[in-house]
């Protein structure tokens, strides 16, 4: 599948104040993969992140569906099509199940088929459906991240970020989350960037990836192909697959 004029990101250079953390990044995503971004702590992961959200300054280009998101206000960027699970969740913790999954439809024009799409949102999650009336500060934590990516998902967002979805929680909940992201990627041909520690999970969905270092890429190629180098991933991630 072509990245062509999906998302394409150009010499991209990014931090906060005075400080840059990104230096020079190029990657593209083609319309429908799933892009895993990989890499140590500290690597500028989550930086990458917030600059395709508009979260922090820019230099450089990012080329979505046509247009240049480069240095636009998040706002924009969410009208556009794109939707930010952050690590930590992001829920309103004081705001119901129900309340949450319609803040994630605000951003839409048309707001008939809200209904519907928290019944979509309901096959991906059932036990979201049976805690409807409950507050979002009173979920498990796996719970609260499938409430946060089901929030994304009621913007019917072309492209999904995914900052550490798998962080805090156990194992089992996180296969769970990773399988769930996969369907919704196969059954409605959203984009996925995913930021993930956990490179044998990330690498399992993604059709490709990216290994972060210090600002800058030092590795890409298809996720089969890094999934199954053990001396790149031990080199870059510290830890075997």
């Amino acid at each position: 599948m072509s990245a062509e004029g999906f998302l394409t990101i150009s010499d991209l250079n990014a931090g906060y104040g005075d400080a840059r953390v990104l230096h020079g990044v190029n990657l593209s995503v083609g319309r429908g993969e799933i892009c895993a971004i990989l890499g140590p702590n500290g690597a500028g992961k989550t930086t990458l992140m917030r600059a395709l959200s508009g979260m922090v300054w820019v230099r450089g280009s990012i080329g979505f569906d046509g247009a240049d998101l480069a240095r636009r206000s998040p706002d924009t960027i969410a009208r556009r099509g794109v939707a930010h699970v952050p690590e930590g969740r992001g829920t309103f913790m004081p705001l119901t199940v129900e309340e949450n999954l319609r803040l994630g439809a605000f951003t839409r024009r048309g707001r008939g088929t809200v209904e519907a799409d928290l019944e979509r949102i309901y096959t991906y999650f059932p036990v979201l459906k049976t805690r409807l009336r409950q507050v979002a500060g009173s979920l498990s934590g796996g719970e609260q991240q499938m409430l946060a990516i089901g929030r994304a998902l009621m913007s019917r967002p072309r492209l999904l970020l995914l900052d550490e979805p798998s962080l805090g929680l156990a194992p089992l909940v996180t296969r769970e989350l990773f399988r769930i992201v996969r369907t919704v990627n196969e059954q409605e041909r959203t984009t996925v960037v995913v930021v993930e520690q956990n490179a044998h999970l990330a690498l399992g969905i993604a059709q490709q990836a990216h290994v972060l270092e210090s600002g800058r890429i030092v590795l890409s190629g298809t996720a089969d192909r890094i999934l199954q180098d053990e001396k790149v991933v031990q080199s870059y991630l510290g830890y075997r697959v």
